[in-house]
């Protein structure tokens, strides 16, 4: 198991750590890679009606650039070496310099799963450009790591289950955190009511010996997202497991929609991935 934690921010370094972490040692992870892509050139000057940077201008954004790569190394550092960590894995830290999308989609293409902290509504353009290249140009499984830390991840795992090829993949990535669970939950949300058979996948776990919860509700579907997120607190959950939209502003509108509402609010970390032909959560 390669796991890539893609580290942008100081102030998320760390809950994104964590969670790369924990599932490192649930998923029996052997190689962490930890990534810092760096953006070559000043994105203030892109356009050619921004002009050109002055040298004072150009030595201001490598001090930033430099002072940012600095505290996360030293996050990254100080949690390697943290007394009792629990982690028996190899951990690498990388810097790159370049276009942030092509770095982050060619580096997680070589993982197999890529750890990234939640989008925030602030954040820099950059931020966006690193979860694009990982969910869409690379169709990485993707685990959006809480803006806070997590004492475990995958314990008590909840699926929001919507058949799709997308969920598949990410089911796929997950069996060994869910065949391990403590207990695992199947959010089954409608608009109208249904008789459906529980999914073969939780059948599956329960011939396992798995415990597991069918939990089924009905709502309209501008408030699916709602009830999936209280759906899982209540449950205790410590992992969301949902396939994402194929939509091309899922990612510039904060995953708009029910996900939209799930990471605006949402406390749990959330393991994903993309497939082109997927439909949105009916």
């Amino acid at each position: 198991m390669r796991i890539l934690a893609i580290l942008d921010r100081p102030e998320t370094a760390l809950s994104t750590l964590q969670a790369a972490g924990e599932l490192a040692r649930r998923l029996d992870g052997h190689d962490i890679r930890l990534l810092h892509p760096e953006p070559a050139t000043d994105p203030a000057f892109q356009a050619p009606d921004e002009g050109i940077p002055t040298p004072d201008q150009r030595r201001a954004f490598a001090a930033e650039i430099a002072s940012r790569a600095k505290r996360l190394h030293d996050i990254a550092r100080q949690w390697i070496g943290a007394a009792g960590h629990p982690i028996a894995a190899k951990v690498e830290w990388v810097e790159m310099a370049g276009d942030i999308r092509e770095i982050v989609a060619r580096e997680a293409r070589l993982a197999d799963l890529a750890v990234i902290s939640r989008p925030r509504a602030d954040d820099r353009q950059t931020i966006g450009q690193a979860f694009s290249g990982a969910l869409y140009d690379a169709g990485a499984t993707v685990l959006i790591a809480p803006l806070q830390a997590c004492d475990t991840v995958g314990r008590r795992p909840i699926v929001a289950w919507h058949p799709s090829p997308a969920l598949d993949r990410a089911l796929d990535a997950a069996q060994p955190l869910l065949e391990a669970a403590e207990h695992v939950t199947f959010l089954i949300g409608t608009a109208h009511d249904t008789a459906e058979a529980p999914p073969d996948r939780a059948r599956m776990l329960v011939d396992r010996g798995v415990p597991v919860t069918i939990d089924r509700f009905v709502a309209p579907r501008d408030r699916i997202g709602a009830e999936i997120r209280a759906h899982a607190l209540a449950a205790r959950g410590d992992l969301l497991i949902m396939g994402a939209y194929t939509h091309s502003r899922f990612l510039e509108f904060l995953f708009g929609g029910p996900t939209r509402d799930l990471l605006a609010h949402a406390t749990l970390p959330i393991l994903t991935c993309h497939h082109g032909i997927e439909d949105p959560i009916a």
